[in-house]
């Protein structure tokens, strides 16, 4: 069973009281980004800036692992202190600078599913490194599900988002065939169809899924087959030569369970599902109360 926090202030009191003493062996860190180091606002906390320093400075090593691209890292997400990254769900592993590894489709790959997909109607973007691509119809088809999505999250101002607030950046062009690209997100119409649709035309691919808040998923997304979080935190794990038992992750949604259950210690976010609770070692506080650095206390990880 994992071990639940309290909310508020009692949580506070409760993790100092409870407190592990400052871990020895150092610890491989890997954190979610949407709902678990920013909030659904994209607000980065203090409180977690500064566990993540103190981490840092106690001789543990930070990764961010998430389903952003590395354009979407933020400047100021870095200026942290963060060690590198995980990206692409596992597509892109990155080290001190050093990539490890970068699974991405082929230009024909892309260019078959864009294709497939606009034929159907579910209009796509791109995720790659270099930034996010769409045509410059997106902004007018992807608006309701992008205010769904925000909604369901409880972001400030959901009810009037553009795709523009979602994506800033985003690249409008109607190229949309690269040879860099981590994974394709797209529209559904109708989910159940079209994702069993999309398996069927992609057998050699991950068809997946995002989006939804207790109700059916908002997009599909295509990615090369093999990625996933679990087998980057492995190949992270392995090229520094730490122990998967010394491994620490944090996550608040479903794609975050396999990298929980697989790390020596899986930390939910009070504001995930309890799916990913029940995955988890121990749960603790929502992103906007300090979760994180609640979790980092309770765990010795501040020195």
């Amino acid at each position: 069973m994992p071990i639940e926090s309290t909310d508020a202030l009692a949580a506070g009191c409760l993790m100092e009281e409870d407190s592990m003493n400052a871990v020895t062996v150092p610890r491989t860190v890997f954190l979610d980004v949407d709902g678990t180091l920013v909030t659904y606002d994209n607000v980065l906390p203090d409180s977690a800036v500064r566990a993540i320093k103190e981490a840092r400075t106690a001789g543990h090593r930070v990764y961010v692992c998430t389903g952003r691209s590395r354009a979407e890292i933020p400047e100021t997400m870095w200026v942290i202190g963060l060690d590198g990254m995980i990206g692409g769900n596992g597509a892109y592993v990155e080290d001190g600078g050093e990539v490890l590894l970068h699974q991405h489709l082929s230009a024909a790959q892309c260019e078959q599913a864009v294709s497939w997909l606009r034929r159907r109607g579910l209009e796509p973007y791109l995720e790659a490194n270099s930034g996010l691509y769409a045509s410059p119809i997106f902004r007018d088809t992807a608006r309701s599900a992008i205010r769904a999505y925000a909604t369901g999250k409880g972001t400030t101002g959901a009810s009037s988002m553009e795709v523009d607030d979602a994506f800033p950046g985003m690249v409008f062009t109607d190229e949309l065939v690269r040879d860099d690209v981590n994974k394709i997100s797209f529209l559904l119409n109708s989910p159940e169809a079209d994702l069993a649709a999309a398996r069927r035309k992609f057998p050699d691919l991950i068809v997946g899924s995002w989006g939804g808040s207790g109700h059916e998923p908002l997009f599909g997304d295509v990615s090369c087959a093999g990625v996933s979080k679990r087998h980057a935190v492995d190949v992270l794990l392995a090229h520094r030569g730490a122990a998967r038992r010394d491994a620490v992750a944090f996550g608040d949604a479903a794609v975050d369970i396999e990298m929980l259950e697989h790390c020596g210690t899986g930390v939910a976010m009070g504001n995930g599902s309890r799916e990913v609770k029940d995955a988890a070692d121990l749960v603790t506080d929502d992103v906007e109360a300090d979760g994180l650095a609640k979790a980092f206390r309770r765990l010795g990880l501040n020195g």
